[in-house]
């Protein structure tokens, strides 16, 4: 005699994302369908809808939790005992190797993020806020200590830091540096030393 195992909401979210960020990283994004994670999950597509109301959303989730993967990365780097110097350029290149290692190693996880944002879901936006905060506390810290130069507004300059870096941190451009075999990781390095030091007094 089978007995269905029950799941509680959450358990069953947690499967259907486990699920679904298994398919897209084997099978692709877009070739993966509603009826393919429930015929793996043993529910219907009905019940998937219950927690999602589409694959675009389930995908925006899936965003979600790696990027709070990289958040709890960068908030370690920032809660360390070293200069706010070091501190942001080790968070400019952990941001940067994450990036390069999960969206362009991983292709169908590239397409995933790529589709993402395309659609400029909110779950992006929130990242990017969130990085530029991290960056802001510690250019407010490096001014405050006298290690970097004053600056007028540091919420602007911090916006300024992460697009003068957008080139080696948005997996796009990442994966387009890997397509033209450029020396991705010594143009990161050389890049964040120019604009660590173009803050320094």
């Amino acid at each position: 005699m089978n007995i269905r195992q029950r799941f509680s909401a959450e358990e069953t979210v947690l499967r259907i994302l486990d699920v679904a960020e298994e398919h897209f990283r084997r099978v692709g994004y877009a070739k993966t369908a509603i009826a393919d994670l429930a015929d793996e999950l043993g529910m219907s597509s009905a019940n998937i809808y219950r927690y999602f109301p589409s694959k675009s959303a389930i995908n925006e989730a899936i965003c979600k939790r790696l990027f709070a993967e990289m958040e709890t990365i960068i908030a370690e780097i920032v809660a360390r005992d070293a200069s706010a110097a070091s501190r942001l350029s080790d968070m400019l290149m952990a941001m940067h190797d994450f990036n390069r290692s999960r969206y362009t190693s991983e292709r169908r996880m590239h397409e995933m993020v790529a589709v993402a944002m395309e659609e400029n879901w909110g779950a992006v936006q929130e990242h990017i806020a969130s990085f530029v905060g991290s960056i802001a506390r510690l250019l407010a810290e490096g001014v405050e200590t006298g290690e970097f130069k004053p600056v007028s507004d540091v919420a602007a300059t911090a916006l300024t830091v992460d697009q003068a870096c957008c080139c080696i941190l948005h997996p796009m451009m990442i994966a387009e540096c890997s397509r033209l075999e450029m020396d991705r990781d010594g143009h990161a390095a050389r890049l964040i030393e120019f604009v660590v030091n173009a803050l320094k007094r």
